[in-house]
């Protein structure tokens, strides 16, 4: 799978009943190159599986331009293979408390997410550089990302931690490819289709 055919999978399966999905447009062959567009605004209130009281607490171009930064850490990472071939690593989890002075908290996820988290955590700082706040809690539960804070974060940062969680009920837990939402012998998890046939591992 190439890596615009990756990304408008992952984001048809987050925005699917958005009224606006069919004007996504996605391009490029390569990390560098990926371009991700779509209708601005606020998605319908289902969305990707999902049922929110109101409206989600992001925006379209919010959740797509951060799966396009998760999509672009993910195959710069597992370069010159594919990501499949290479996933990430719970040491590539780990690392991410050396990269981002702000992943104070620890990971209490499986490794799948990192790329996600990554990307979290740089747009993060890029709109809010200067603001004083860290991470409390980073957890996978109901087979979706928790991602809590304090301190200090513009309106816009609560946006894209709301998107990350949206988001993250479409990428495997277990390897980062896009996914959904499993359930074996009562327990939830995200998984893409070769790690639910693999069960949990």
């Amino acid at each position: 799978m190439t890596i615009a055919a990756e990304t408008r999978t992952l984001i048809e399966a987050a925005l699917d009943g958005d009224p606006a999905l069919p004007t996504l447009a996605i391009a490029g062959s390569s990390p560098d190159t990926l371009a991700v567009h779509i209708t601005p605004g606020v998605p319908a209130s289902e969305i990707g599986g999902t049922t929110y009281y109101r409206t989600p607490s992001f925006r379209r171009e919010t959740l797509t331009e951060l799966a396009l930064r998760m999509q672009r850490l993910r195959w710069h990472r597992s370069a010159p293979l594919t990501p499949l071939a290479m996933p990430p690593t719970e040491a590539d989890l780990q690392a991410l408390h050396q990269k981002h002075k702000r992943a104070t908290a620890g990971f209490e996820c499986l490794p799948g997410w990192t790329d996600l988290l990554d990307a979290v955590f740089i747009w993060l700082d890029e709109i809010a550089p200067d603001h004083s706040w860290r991470s409390d809690q980073v957890k996978e539960k109901y087979a979706t990302l928790r991602f809590y804070w304090s301190g200090d974060l513009p309106e816009t940062g609560d946006a894209i931690i709301a998107a990350a969680e949206h988001l993250s009920g479409h990428v495997c837990e277990a390897c980062g490819a896009p996914g959904s939402l499993q359930s074996w012998n009562r327990w939830w998890s995200t998984r893409c289709p070769d790690h639910k046939r693999r069960r949990w591992s």
